[in-house]
């Protein structure tokens, strides 16, 4: 390129007139097939264990269970604005822009999962913070690998990955989904009382219902999940990617996509019904065990068909070229180098960030003791105490009231008395240890009231603080403060979410020991100790959750 004029190359591409893709002499679209492909690879090898446990979710009974498709469709969405005609793209040579937006790219997406948990613990699974950084990453390998002149090209299937991060979904859906869900169960009642493919039962919120097959009765229940929310919430992430491969007025679009919504919606109460009527003729067994597993995604393949199919009905069109336009170059349009026509050291680059990346993606296996695969906790506000490491007995001994000032109306502080009995009463350790749980709603709470500001404002001095790592993602603080002058403590601290009926709630946990011997020891031991107790609340967490 000379004083910005693209300089014609032997075999070098010529542009269409609209700024799309280059073609070769002989017509045909250059295509690095190859480094596509190892770009893609490199992004899997990252990522291996967040894209599994999103793809898991794709045979769970849960409102979110279409989230693994985001990756997919993103990846067909990138295709699709490749290889459709008539795309523009900005004819963008510079390769030190490349490096400038590529290279910080690339560390951002490795300084959030490498520092990340370490500083946030179990806090950064619980916002799947792994997930926010895979857009991230793939921005930075296309620039470097593609261009700046791709990156802008691709800007909005890579936007599509922040689809797949799970927080705003549980945040603003949980009215959605109830409403969802009482439209979904008024619909059954409704059916049911003109077609008795089953009854109705009267305790509970409405969501059970008998069905009733060769002189006896099981019971189903409709949660939200089955009342067709996953279906919807599927439809809309890929009613939206089909829509950025269209053309045709916005209006006409959304007019699609929510007509799309409706026909999901009205093929779920059609399968829940289905699933009435085979339990009734064949039982629960074939009900249960054949049908509903493969009837969602049936229903939902067809749904997605009939809205494709309808298309041209509502006025919309795949991308191409707009009428009247040129769909073939002339000698007399300009030339278009390819961005990036070597590559080698920037894969180097993206394979070294990405193999670092995926060493600590694996490490996050680590949060399945106390976190479910999208986000959530296992772990209930009474799953700690409900636990018991081997050797020790819990008795509640304190509950203060004064902490409200602190930490919130609804939080509240137990104390409880870990005391050795067997071998462990024989182990040389001769004090308890002190548990105190302290819960709120109000997470910001612990930041304002941290266990340091407790200790300056009794005017404990600390002899020693230090992070630990005690088990799944827990990172923990270990600190050795003075009691008195001549009686010195060990404590350890972490927080983390727990799952309520009806919502999250927040606990600081705090472990306390006087020490005995050197305070070194004392602090193993207490670490030691610790981890038991996370072990222990993960394996309870995971047996109430089975």
């Amino acid at each position: 390129m000379i004083n910005g004029t693209p300089v014609p190359e032997q075999g070098v591409g010529v542009g269409p007139p609209s700024g799309g893709p280059a073609l070769t002499r002989s017509g045909r679209q250059p295509h690095p097939l190859l480094r596509t492909l190892v770009v893609t690879g490199l992004v899997v090898i990252a990522y291996e264990y967040s894209l599994s446990t999103l793809l898991s979710s794709l045979g769970q009974e849960t409102p979110l269970a279409y989230l693994g498709l985001v990756p997919v469709i993103s990846l067909l969405l990138a295709i699709g604005l490749i290889y459709l005609p008539g795309r523009p793209q900005r004819d963008i040579h510079d390769r030190y822009l490349d490096y400038i937006v590529g290279l910080p790219l690339l560390a951002l997406a490795l300084l959030m999962v490498t520092v990340g948990p370490a500083r946030l613990s179990t806090f950064f699974w619980l916002w799947r913070l792994d997930l926010l950084s895979l857009p991230i990453f793939v921005a930075g390998a296309i620039c470097l690998a593609f261009g700046v002149r791709m990156l802008a090209r691709l800007l909005v299937p890579i936007a599509f990955l922040l689809l797949a991060w799970p927080p705003p979904y549980t945040l603003f859906l949980n009215g959605v989904i109830d409403s969802v869900t009482n439209l979904t169960l008024t619909a059954l009642h409704g059916i049911l009382g003109l077609v008795p493919l089953a009854t109705p039962l009267a305790y509970g919120d409405g969501s059970l219902f008998q069905v009733s097959h060769g002189g006896q009765s099981f019971v189903l229940s409709v949660a939200s999940a089955c009342s067709g929310v996953n279906s919807v919430l599927g439809f809309v992430l890929v009613g939206l990617a089909t829509l950025c491969l269209v053309r045709g007025p916005w209006r006409r679009r959304l007019l699609w996509l929510g007509l799309g919504v409706l026909l999901i919606w009205l093929l779920d109460v059609a399968r829940i019904l289905l699933i009435f009527g085979a339990g009734g003729l064949f039982g629960e067994g074939l009900a249960m065990n054949v049908l509903h597993p493969v009837a969602g995604i049936l229903f939902f393949l067809v749904g997605v068909l009939v809205m494709l199919w309808q298309m041209p009905r509502f006025g919309l069109r795949l991308l191409g070229p707009e009428a009247g336009a040129a769909t073939a170059p002339t000698s007399g349009e300009p030339h278009h180098a390819p961005a990036v026509r070597r590559a080698r050291v920037s894969l180097v680059l993206i394979a070294l960030t990405a193999l670092a990346i995926g060493i600590c993606d694996q490490q996050m296996a680590s949060f399945d003791l106390l976190a479910q695969n999208l986000g959530p906790p296992r772990v209930a506000p009474f799953t700690l105490t409900d636990a018991r490491v081997g050797g020790w007995g819990l008795t509640p001994v304190a509950t203060f009231t004064w902490a409200k000032l602190e930490f919130g109306d609804s939080s509240t502080w137990d104390r409880y008395l870990y005391e050795p009995q067997g071998q462990a009463a024989q182990s040389g350790v001769v004090a308890p240890i002190t548990l105190d749980v302290i819960s709120t709603s109000d997470l910001g709470s612990f930041a304002t009231y941290t266990v340091e500001d407790c200790y300056h404002f009794h005017g404990y001095p600390v002899a020693d603080l230090a992070n630990v790592g005690l088990g799944g993602g827990v990172v923990a603080s270990a600190v050795v403060y003075d009691y008195t002058a001549n009686e010195r403590w060990t404590a350890v601290y972490w927080e983390w979410p727990v799952q309520t009926a009806h919502g999250q709630l927040y606990q600081r946990i705090v472990l306390n020991e006087i020490t005995v011997g050197g305070y070194a020891q004392s602090e193993q031991r207490l670490v030691a100790f610790a981890r038991e107790v996370v072990t222990a609340t993960g394996q309870r967490a995971q047996g109430s959750s089975a």
